[in-house]
């Protein structure tokens, strides 16, 4: 056989034994065996009878299911691995047990945890004597006698000033020799020395509420001592190779590199490492707290930047927050950090302390920027004007809109070259884990990317919900790693080098003891930050007080100076030879409560000198003036979702409002409006007819055009047809999505290597079913004679009408009509593409308009296709009679390059590509 060794190691099945209503894996078949292979076919075999680790799937979802089906299967195997040490290698005294199911201290009617630790597994097997045996790990197992539905658990194991880490949650598996449930963490000690193991119980949901403060119990025997090391005398004592440890820790340190110079997407998408405290020997940029965290897998190391380096940068810099409250604790340690013991000792109380909007440091040549920044009220682009309110206050007016706002402060962020950021860390919404790319992620995520200048040379650090520390106490380790998976593959899908995504389970869970209410509220706040009063130290020799504490804050926010302001290295060759410490200027626009959640781009800010001061009667009392109480009439709506919030919970009511009738600038107006709408016989209140049409961004743009120069002609065609009458709705892919068929359309085009821009030609189509039907426009088509009177009489009729024959540019049609075409397009749709073949909605249309009788379909040329200009000596005049009958004129590709040509564009002296753009 060719001096190749062949053999048979690789698990190509899936052996579970299944139950009256589960399943358990039969571990004595993976016995001896590398690895297991997630082929299609084993996938297949399994889900066909019924043993595959996900409930309720298909044979086909097996295969597509299959990462999520193998952490599952990896999660039981530990179990079993588990087990077995328990059930075998115990009788044999190879395990230290120090609670034991034969402790009769301990309740068994009770939650309660036992630690163990195999020494079998300390066997070195290597032929070199000087490699040191691994430390085997310990096991923290949490034994649950109830049923444990209702309650989760954290494992902290902590050495003060030395050691902290926090478990993610594994599955529970059922011990059938207790009939209890068992929660198992693996550690694998770093330092010798005294640790407390800590087991938190923590009730699920509890996270729903912030506002219910409910302690997280400790579960017996917490807080329980043992030491990690040699000890003469007996006693809880684990074996660790600390010499070995150590020297990897230090060989970790000597090959890794300053994080900011990784020039790689996924830097940060695996946050793993080591938080080690003030009595280790790795002080070097460690925080003013004394604490370091060690990166593992990602290669490199954070540097710290002290107060007199902050004073000392020699250029300005500038660094903006995008998010919520716990985005806002990285920026309050930034703030902490440079600023002098005397401008911070009113921080807590000041108008900074606590925004709900936009807040402004400046000292020196550093300038820290917070904005309010919450996209989980973003709505998707085009939705229905709509009054939003959040408890009693008006958030919205109908004529406005969030997600117009966030874009309109990326603009702002970029207006002037001179005082672009050079670091931008924002708050993006991503709650998908498990079920694919989320669609209005992406959508307001690539809109706001398309606003960064090509030449900017910053970074966008991007950071989602998972960075909390009440949502890492209810991660399990299997949704983990499809969270890191998902995260990876999108922060490339972005394909931008300026652009990291934080893990933010990762940083999360080994500091939820040290959040904001320290481990009697592990689970009831989000915030890793804290107001408080720590003396330390500075370099400068000063003494100076820490009035914000926040291990993962104050490092997430050293990162962000790293990028702003390069090496350490590069830096104290740049830096002032000494620190100016100038006058501190800071400037605000904030609510005095996140409700009603308000986002303003170029806020009208209030701006001071000197130290921080209390918020006073004139900051509180401007913001109250400015507030509008929700109509009764929206107030009588049923509530469309309940959000929480540190401070609140947020009822969030979302009311139409007819715009023919009412602008929402003020609420007597709004209230009147409703009132008529309530009185008024439908007969006289005539409806406006709404034209659609479908909208996708392409980051960077497509076909001759930019990003901005669409959204140009995008807004361009909105304020043409409602100058005409009518309602205008923007369709997106979310809206395409929801179609039952969807999933079928989009294999089938990728089947056919159709391009993304023409597969979103079709999910148009798809879009209009969801959409109820109607009226539909490309939006490079412009009213002429079709005025909204004109639409809703012509609609009457839900026959498919097309009114450019088969180009798909002016259509109307009802929910079912658009159904039916679509469907006949799909039919028609060939089976292999030949290489010459063009496929796009507009050829499928042709085809079917080819088809018998040509399927109920009413055809006619009712939109213009040129431009009719006269040429004079020195100007054109437009043949108005040539446009006559005309609905629409459709300003295509085509048209513009013919009259560009023909030199009769309306606009002089453009290229033929500039009259595309």
């Amino acid at each position: 056989k060719n001096c190749t060794v062949w053999s048979y190691r690789v698990k190509t099945s899936i052996n579970y034994t299944k139950g009256s209503d589960s399943l358990s894996l039969d571990c004595s078949k993976y016995s001896k065996q590398l690895a297991i292979h997630f082929s299609h076919h084993l996938c297949k075999r399994a889900a066909s009878a019924q043993v595959f680790p996900l409930a309720n799937v298909t044979i086909d979802e097996a295969v597509a299911r299959r990462a999520e089906a193998a952490l599952l299967l990896m999660d039981d195997y530990r179990n079993c691995q588990d087990r077995h040490d328990d059930e075998h290698v115990l009788p044999k005294k190879s395990l230290r047990s120090f609670v034991n199911y034969n402790d009769t201290s301990v309740n068994k009617s009770d939650v309660y945890f036992r630690v163990i630790q195999s020494m079998s597994t300390k066997k070195n097997n290597s032929s070199n004597p000087n490699i040191t045996a691994p430390t085997p790990p310990i096991l923290v197992e949490v034994i649950n006698t109830r049923n444990p539905e209702n309650y989760e658990y954290t494992v902290t194991i902590s050495s003060n000033k030395i050691y902290t880490g926090t478990a993610l949650q594994v599955k529970s598996t059922k011990h059938n020799a207790t009939n209890s449930f068992r929660h198992i963490f693996r550690w694998i000690p770093s330092f010798p020395g005294e640790y407390k193991i800590f087991v938190h119980q923590v009730l699920n949901g509890v996270h729903k509420d912030p506002l219910n403060r409910q302690p997280t119990p400790l579960v017996s025997p917490s807080p329980l001592s043992i030491i990690v090391g040699q000890q003469k005398g007996g006693g809880n004592v684990f074996e660790i190779s600390s010499e070995a440890t150590m020297e990897r820790i230090e060989d970790r340190i000597r090959k890794s590199v300053p994080c900011q110079t990784v020039n790689r997407v996924d830097a940060y998408s695996k946050w793993s490492g080591d938080w080690v405290g003030p009595d280790t020997p790795f002080q070097d940029h460690s925080i003013r707290t004394g604490w370091r965290f060690l990166p593992r897998d990602m290669g490199c190391h954070i540097e710290s930047f002290s107060r007199r380096d902050l004073l000392s940068i020699s250029k300005k810099k500038s660094i903006w927050v995008l998010g919520t409250s716990v985005f806002r604790g990285v920026f309050l340690s930034l703030v902490d950090l440079i600023l002098s013991p005397e401008e911070k000792e009113e921080l807590s109380s000041s108008v900074i302390g606590k925004c709900w909007g936009r807040a402004l440091i400046k000292k020196g040549n550093l300038e820290l920027v917070y904005q309010d920044f919450r996209a989980q009220m973003f709505e998707p682009f085009g939705s229905p004007k709509v009054m939003e309110c959040h408890n009693e206050k008006i958030a919205k007016d109908a004529d406005d809109s969030f997600i117009q706002n966030a874009a309109d402060t990326w603009v702002e962020m970029f207006r002037d070259k001179d005082s672009w950021p050079d670091v931008i860390f924002m708050f993006v919404l991503y709650d998908n884990v498990g079920h694919g790319r989320d669609g209005l992620f992406f959508t307001h995520l690539e809109h706001f990317m398309s606003k960064i200048p090509p030449s900017w040379n910053g970074t966008l650090l991007l950071a989602d919900r998972f960075w909390s520390a009440i949502g890492v106490t209810h991660r399990s380790y299997h949704k983990y790693h499809l969270y890191l998976e998902e995260i990876n593959e999108m922060v490339h899908a972005l394909n931008d080098t300026r652009v990291r995504w934080l893990d933010g389970m990762g940083i999360s869970r080994e500091m939820v003891m040290y959040s904001e209410y320290g481990p009697d509220g592990i689970g009831a706040s989000q915030h890793f930050h804290g107001f408080c009063d720590v003396p330390y130290l500075e370099d400068m020799g000063q003494n100076n007080t820490m009035r914000v504490c926040g291990n993962v804050t104050e490092i997430l926010g050293q990162l962000l100076l790293s990028h702003a302001l390069g090496t350490k290295k590069q830096f104290d060759l740049e830096k002032l030879e000494e620190p100016k410490d100038e006058a501190l200027e800071y400037c605000h626009a904030c609510p005095l409560a996140l409700t009603p959640f308000k986002l303003v781009a170029y806020p009208e800010v209030t701006c001071s000198e000197g130290k921080l001061h209390p918020r006073n009667d004139d900051e509180v009392y401007s913001f109250k003036a400015k507030q509008k109480i929700c109509p009764q009439w929206c107030l009588e709506h049923e509530v469309d979702e309940v959000i929480p919030s540190q401070s609140d919970m947020i009822n969030i009511r979302r009311c139409k409002v007819d715009l023919a009738d009412v602008t929402t600038s003020s609420i007597e107006s709004a209230s009147a409006a409703k009132v008529k709408s309530q009185v008024t016989p439908a007969k006289d209140k005539p409806t406006k007819p709404i034209m659609h049409t479908f909208f996708e961004s392409v980051v960077g743009g497509c076909c001759g055009m930019s990003q901005e120069q669409h959204e140009q002609l995008l807004k361009a065609w909105k304020e043409s047809w409602e100058a005409r009458g009518w309602e205008t709705m923007i369709l997106t892919a979310q809206d395409a999505r929801k179609h039952k068929d969807f999933g079928t359309l989009e294999k089938k085009l990728i089947s056919l290597e159709i391009n993304e821009y023409n597969r979103r030609c079709y999910w148009r189509w798809l879009a209009m079913v969801e959409a109820g039907g109607g009226w539909i426009s490309d939006y490079d088509v412009f009213p002429l004679e079709l005025t909204a009177e004109l639409g809703a009489e012509m609609g009457k009729n839900g026959t498919f009408k097309a009114f450019d024959n088969h180009v798909p540019s002016l259509i109307h049609a009802s929910s079912n009509e658009w159904d039916r075409v679509i469907h006949l397009m799909m039919d028609l749709l060939p089976n292999k593409r030949a290489d010459d073949t063009v496929i796009s909605d507009m050829y499928s249309l042709l085809e079917v308009s080819k088809s018998s009788s040509k399927n109920s379909i009413v055809w006619s040329y009712r939109v213009k296709t040129s431009i009719n200009y006269t040429k004079g000596s020195d100007s054109l005049s437009l043949d108005c009679s040539k446009y006559s009958k005309q609905l629409a004129i459709h300003f295509s590709h085509h048209l513009c390059k013919r009259a560009a040509s023909a030199q009769v564009f309306p606009l002089a002296n453009v290229t033929i590509d500039e009259a595309v753009a």
